[in-house]
């Protein structure tokens, strides 16, 4: 049986955000919580005088509000604001709470590239795709001076070109995911760039990727059924809708409308599944 938590301070109705993430709070437990689960943001929303001044007046933490205030103003180190807002509740007890901040020294005291990196795949992760091609950028230029491996560099690539898909779109995330897979050699990486290549319709691109990358037939058939699978789902909104009006056809009693708007969807469908398994 888990332990019991008593809520300290107010639960506000209102959530607040946390800065540079997808993370909202409405109590101290909960930013407790989200502090040990995402220790490689910590410096980004703890930093932060609005969350000081949340504390201090939605959740009624007066003294924690200001303490956490004066230590921003500071600029403490991490672990002294780590530990203002552990300090607020029962969230963790004492052994808890110098387990993090020592596991928080040893992160800090780690090569600076892997810091940068870990901090750009959380970025990731909370799909804050700029701030997260803003770090892979910064290592991908220092990669020498900060000694990244190849095999390394090419795994940041092959994350920088998934935060490319959501800002730039497949033709940068492509350029991103052939940069890794010639240093990483992973086949994720390979084939994240031919199916890129494939949405952003540089069909001739595609085909001499796999002319030159000596792709075999069962990873082509692979390639195949993952585009037809997801740009089936993709369309899966609009027949919905589709079907929907279909539907005020035949309780219209325009049956013969109706049949026929299934009949081309179908039709629709089958041709679709005929285009990628020629």
């Amino acid at each position: 049986m888990g332990k019991m938590i008593v809520t300290e301070g107010n639960y506000s109705k209102k959530p607040y955000y946390l800065k540079n993430s997808k993370l909202s709070i409405h109590s101290i437990e909960e930013l407790c919580y989200c502090i040990t689960k995402n220790p490689e943001l910590c410096e980004d929303f703890l930093y932060d005088k609005d969350l000081a001044l949340f504390i201090d007046e939605e959740l009624g933490l007066k003294e924690r509000g200001n303490l956490l205030a004066d230590c921003i103003e500071r600029d403490a180190p991490l672990k002294d604001l780590v530990t203002v807002c552990f300090c607020s509740c029962d969230y963790l007890v004492r052994e808890e709470i110098e387990d993090f901040l020592e596991e928080l020294s040893r992160s800090e005291r780690s090569e600076k590239w892997i810091r940068i990196r870990n901090k750009a795949d959380s970025y990731l992760s909370h799909e804050n795709y700029k701030n997260a091609v803003i770090n892979y950028r910064s290592l991908v230029k220092d990669a020498g001076s900060l000694g990244i491996t190849s095999e390394n560099l090419g795994d940041i690539y092959h994350n920088m070109g998934i935060a490319f898909l959501h800002t730039e779109g497949f033709e940068t995330a492509a350029e991103c995911f052939r940069l890794a897979y010639e240093r990483n050699n992973r086949e994720e990486s390979l084939k994240s760039y031919l199916l890129s290549l494939k949405f952003g319709e540089k069909n001739d691109d595609y085909r001499t990727a796999l002319d030159v990358y000596n792709i075999s037939e069962e990873t082509t058939d692979w390639l195949k059924n993952a585009v037809f699978h997801t740009e089936l789902e993709a369309s899966d909104e609009a027949e919905l809708y589709e079907l929907r009006e279909a539907e005020k056809l035949l309780k219209n009693g325009r049956v013969s409308d109706f049949y026929d708007t299934v009949a081309k969807m179908t039709e629709e469908m089958k041709e679709q599944y005929r285009k990628y398994n020629e």
